[in-house]
């Protein structure tokens, strides 16, 4: 969690850059969408999954004593997969012109040919991000959490280093170097050398009839063909911002970025960290464990993100003032980045529920459900999208990911609770509606109390803005915990004797 926080705050401060060295505009929106084409191809290949579908297959083998098995499924699923993987990002680099005409209609002229350029420059480092999620796939079955945590954080500062040291010269194309070079480093070579402490052994081979090889295709198979909103939001959001007026690609992209600096403290850490101990316990048959392993990982995200998510939400505007206002983002900017991560908080506790959820289908080796049904919202919500883009553009967009998440977060709950027979999910769903209302006192008193210090105190800076956040959050942390005391909420009481003892 300690690196997924350094990471995540390291993913902010990548965005935080390019606004301080480029700023909000066409340039930065042509950046931006030119990783829709990179993602994608990582996408197809599951590279951002190979750790949900290749850990059930190698701890199985491990809990078999049949190592050597486990090293050869390895194997042959770095070099097919490589293989596939290099020709996609070939053919991406010949036919690139055509493909940013798909995934980004909207742009013209300078502000296409940059995506062009943009896309070919970054697609190469999709080869390091697929074998570094294999790699850490071998690390986090073996428990080994660190190095491949330091993943993103090396990754994020290589575009970091790239934006500051280079942009003076080349503008933003020093950030895609910075690509480049942190996904090499972090994912690739970093990740070489925690799989080998692992004890890994790779042995180039395409066993393709290899009875691990076929259900390691099996799990990863339906990830790789569906379209699940968890993966295409980023996209869609893409899609439709090209039409758009100039800044809203990045005006959603700073807001989402804030949004999930949160959500992966929370949700994408205890998600990593729980899942290799939830495939065991399936793979056990401690059914009953696995549940309250499940309902207790649920609810500590809940009783986190929902209060954060509130308290966002209600003091969105000095929080995006403290952050970027030492940028070169202008007021218009800062305001509609706010207003946009206000939209992007409803969904807050949604994209860390889901993260639990679907990895209680994967620990079961089951990857169809989730896929089928984040398939279907995706197409569901596609008129939501565009609706709302009409009327409210970005901010319809916006509102239109938090709607999508929750609804696949609702049907996801529904499904594993019948899968796996859960008798406490009916005391579950009384917790969130407890802390629901918890937050909202909280999240209310908490905008009180800023509209009050605004009047007061010159928050439209850095320091200023600081001073209201920390007194307005205090104030709204302090009802939501009164609140949740009185709805005696006993899951609380762990958080709050650890602050009590420091």
């Amino acid at each position: 969690m300690a690196s997924v926080l350094l990471s995540r705050v390291l993913g902010f401060f990548r965005d935080w850059t390019v606004a301080h060295q480029i700023g909000s505009n066409a340039i930065t929106d042509a950046y931006y969408a030119a990783f829709t084409l990179p993602d994608f191809l990582n996408y197809l290949v599951a590279g951002g999954s190979l750790s949900l579908t290749f850990i059930p297959i190698l701890t199985r083998c491990i809990a078999e004593k049949r190592d050597k098995d486990g090293w050869r499924v390895f194997s042959t699923a770095i070099t097919f997969m490589g293989i596939l993987l290099t020709t996609g990002i070939i053919l991406g680099e010949i036919f690139a012109p055509q493909l940013v005409r798909v995934i980004a209609p909207g742009f013209r002229g300078s502000e296409r040919e940059r995506v062009i350029f943009l896309t070919r420059l970054m697609l190469p480092a999709q080869i390091c991000f697929y074998q570094g999620g294999i790699l850490s796939a071998v690390q986090y079955a073996k428990g080994r959490f660190a190095l491949p945590s330091l993943a993103p954080v090396v990754y994020n500062t290589g575009i970091i280093l790239g934006g500051v040291l280079l942009s003076s010269r080349i503008g933003i194309t020093g950030f895609a170097v910075g690509v480049l070079a942190g996904a090499f480093a972090g994912n690739f070579l970093l990740q070489i050398y925690g799989a080998r402490r692992a004890g890994a052994e790779f042995h180039p081979n395409l066993d393709l009839r290899n009875p691990d090889f076929k259900l390691f295709i099996k799990l990863t198979g339906p990830i790789m063909l569906a379209l699940s909103i968890v993966f295409t939001d980023d996209w869609i959001i893409r899609w439709f911002g090209s039409y758009l007026a100039p800044a809203s690609i990045t005006w959603l992209t700073y807001a989402k970025t804030l949004m999930r600096v949160p959500l992966g403290i929370l949700g994408q850490a205890v998600g990593i960290a729980s899942f290799p101990f939830l495939a065991q316990l399936y793979s056990e048959g401690r059914f009953e464990e696995l549940n309250q392993t499940l309902n207790a990982t649920l609810k500590g995200v809940i009783l986190l993100l929902l209060p954060v998510s509130a308290l966002a939400i209600a003091q969105k505007t000095p929080l995006v003032y403290f952050v970027f206002s030492h940028t070169r983002m202008h007021a218009l900017d800062l305001r509609a980045t706010a207003a946009t991560l206000g939209m992007f908080s409803i969904g807050m506790f949604a994209w860390g529920a889901q993260n639990i959820l679907s990895r209680g289908f994967y620990a079961a080796r089951d990857t169809l459900t989730p896929a089928i049904t984040g398939t279907a919202i995706t197409f569901l919500n596609l008129p939501v999208y565009w609706m709302l883009s009409r009327h409210l553009q970005h901010l319809g967009l916006a509102l239109a990911s938090s709607i999508g998440v929750i609804a696949y977060t609702v049907i996801l709950f529904v499904l594993l609770n019948r899968r796996t027979h859960n008798a406490g999910s009916r005391k579950l769903l009384e917790f969130f509606l407890k802390v629901c209302v918890a937050s909202g006192v909280g999240a209310w008193v908490c905008y009180e109390v800023m509209k009050r210090l605004e009047l007061r105190i010159p928050w439209r800076s850095t320091h200023g803005a600081l001073e209201v956040l920390i007194v307005a959050s205090a104030a709204g942390l302090l009802l939501t915990a009164l609140v949740a005391k009185l709805l005696r909420i006993r899951e609380l009481e762990p958080y709050l004797k650890k602050l009590r003892l420091g």
